[in-house]
């Protein structure tokens, strides 16, 4: 019984571990992961660093160019420090990403440990959620997408849409086997938003600088 067993879980290794000829000739990649996003620049004077997952999809052109489509979800909250300016606000940001990247690998094919470097456009699609506001009557803040006078308590709603922006970051990864990897990389986001304004004049645009910071499996 036991030779069974040892024979069945190295059958399941096997069947689940390709060979290194197959991982040479391997094009297609999958990618998972996640970890803390950080905001930079005036809107993290809004928002808390953010977290959320990625999924990607990569083909290699070649051993040293590939291309990539990820999606990515991040999540933010408003600090709590915002309640002194503008009253009672409890608010939240949501960005869903799709991105299309050049990914240019550093080292060669055989080796452990890679180093890359990819860049490329995406569409950005940003909400904030104002759940709660008891202030004075006025919110102008583009990086809220709001900018006027509301009740003084109010659910002022969701607001938002796609923004066109990009990224360029690095990355590394450590082999796993003869096809998988750990990998952990940045890029920074720069996404440019519309202008917010109010009639009586104000506002200003809600671009918006992201930076995560992911770690993932490659197969």
């Amino acid at each position: 019984m036991r030779i069974v067993n040892i024979a069945l879980v190295s059958a399941a290794l096997l069947a689940f571990t390709p060979s290194v000829g197959s991982a040479q000739e391997k094009k297609i990649h999958f990618n998972i992961g996640g970890g803390p996003t950080f905001v930079m620049g005036d809107l993290a004077d809004r928002f808390e660093t953010g977290w959320g997952p990625a999924l990607g999809l990569t083909f290699d052109a070649n051993p040293k160019v590939a291309f990539q489509f990820e999606y990515a979800y991040r999540w933010f909250q408003i600090p709590d420090e915002a309640d002194a300016a503008l009253g009672l606000l409890d608010a939240n940001h949501q960005m869903h990403q799709l991105s299309g990247n050049v990914i240019f690998n550093l080292t060669q094919p055989d080796s452990p440990v890679r180093f890359y470097i990819a860049a490329g456009p995406g569409m950005y699609n940003r909400k904030v959620e104002i759940t709660r506001y008891a202030g004075n009557g006025v919110v102008c803040d583009p990086w809220y997408y709001v900018c006027g006078t509301y009740p003084i308590e109010a659910v002022l709603g969701s607001r938002g849409g796609w923004d066109f922006g990009i990224n360029v970051g690095a990355g590394v990864g450590f082999g796993l086997g003869d096809s998988g990897e750990f990998y952990i990389e940045s890029k920074f986001h720069q996404v440019w938003g519309p202008e917010i304004t109010s009639p009586g004049g104000g506002g200003g645009n809600a671009d918006g600088q992201y930076l995560p910071l992911t770690f993932g499996f490659r197969f």
